[in-house]
């Protein structure tokens, strides 16, 4: 590839990470906190390239002016004595010319290869197609279970699992040794019950809910109601913002309303989702804004504690600027 190749595909480069950035569409692909670095990475990109390329192009009209400067030399010139031309030190081999610019013994041109250019494909894929934000294919292949462990929670009286390893409610003493409990919640064992097969009370604490029909997150939503000693939404309705997807593992009608959740980018994406009995109102992938409202005892280690919901007003959106929660 030459000098002139990369410097063009390194200033593209730059240019579409500008391009997805400034058009919000890289939040389908990596956090919205990516968005400065983003930036600057593509301004950097952009700049080595130019430069790089006005360098190269330089170079290569200098060289071609050496080259036709080269023969009105040589036959203006000759030694003293008349014998011939003087040796022109500075002319380029012939059979150095032949190496760097001509085609090889198969007859080859590799300095007009044209594969480096392929490089350029995923660039316009991005530019005048950019893939979407992960949907409802991604719920099937990356569903997983949901009840989640390792929080840090409020400190609660009665016996703790402090790392969500174990079921049951064994105590656990604090790191100062004194005994107190040092919080933390009682792994859900299955039974989708606020107390575990020991009779140790889930201890996940949240603030409290505010107003009618409250938003939150679908995430936010599931551990509230897998783990919140409060019982917050039980019996509360709830407004929750995601797409619709097939019923998941356990479930053998119904459809699920759903959201990725990331930490990073697309790729460590995890589901979180609520199922719903009864057929979809849309079809899947249509983002919708939901009011729901938990039914108790239903997220089950069957289900991958997937809570059932029921629906009391659903509305399609546009989606969202950020389409994952973290």
């Amino acid at each position: 590839m030459s000098v002139e190749t990369q410097s063009i595909v390194v200033t593209l480069l730059g240019g579409l990470l500008i391009s997805i950035t400034v058009s919000g569409r890289f939040t389908s692909y990596v956090r919205p906190g990516f968005k400065w670095l983003l930036l600057t990475s593509g301004a950097i990109l952009v700049i080595v390239g130019i430069i790089s390329l006005v360098l190269a192009v330089r170079a290569e009209m200098k060289a071609g002016r050496r080259k036709a400067e080269a023969p009105a030399a040589v036959g203006a010139g000759g030694t003293e004595d008349g014998a011939g031309p003087a040796p022109d030190h500075d002319r380029p081999d012939e059979h150095d010319a032949h190496d760097d610019e001509g085609p090889d013994a198969h007859g080859h041109d590799h300095s007009a290869a044209k594969a480096p250019w392929l490089i350029l494909a995923p660039v316009l894929v991005l530019l005048l197609v950019a893939p979407p934000a992960l949907g409802a294919d991604a719920v099937a292949r990356n569903a997983g279970s949901q009840g989640l462990a390792g929080y840090d929670v409020a400190t609660v009286s009665g016996p703790t699992v402090s790392d969500g390893s174990a079921a049951g409610g064994g105590g656990t003493e604090s790191k100062d040794g004194t005994g107190a409990p040092i919080g933390g919640y009682a792994y859900n064992d299955g039974s989708g019950s606020v107390t575990d097969s020991s009779g140790s009370r889930r201890t996940m604490h949240f603030p409290a809910l505010d107003g009618t029909d409250p938003q939150m997150g679908i995430k936010e939503f599931v551990l509230r109601s897998l783990y919140d000693a409060d019982n917050s939404v039980d019996g509360v309705p709830v407004t929750v913002v995601g797409f619709l997807a097939p019923a998941g593992e356990g479930y053998s009608g119904g459809y699920t309303i759903a959201r990725m959740v990331i930490s990073c980018c697309a790729a460590d994406a995890n589901p979180m989702q609520l199922h719903v009995d009864g057929d979809a109102p849309y079809p899947s992938n249509t983002w919708v804004q939901a009011v729901v409202t938990v039914v108790p005892n239903t997220a089950v280690m069957d289900n991958n504690y997937v809570p059932t919901v029921t629906v009391s007003s659903v509305q399609t959106i546009d989606q969202p600027d950020d389409p994952y929660e973290h």
